[in-house]
């Protein structure tokens, strides 16, 4: 059985492993970036 990791890289999508790693980075980022707006105690979130 194929996984989805030798489907994808057979459709030439890219290196699943590069693009994991972009996927990891884009996640800390943006876990980052949502933590600093709750913790600033931003008013938009209040109301």
């Amino acid at each position: 059985m194929r996984t989805r990791a030798a489907a994808f890289e057979d459709l030439g999508y890219g290196d699943i492993l590069e693009l994991m790693q972009l996927l990891e980075k884009v996640s800390k980022l943006l876990e980052a970036y949502s933590r600093s707006i709750l913790d600033s105690g931003s008013w938009l979130l209040t109301t």
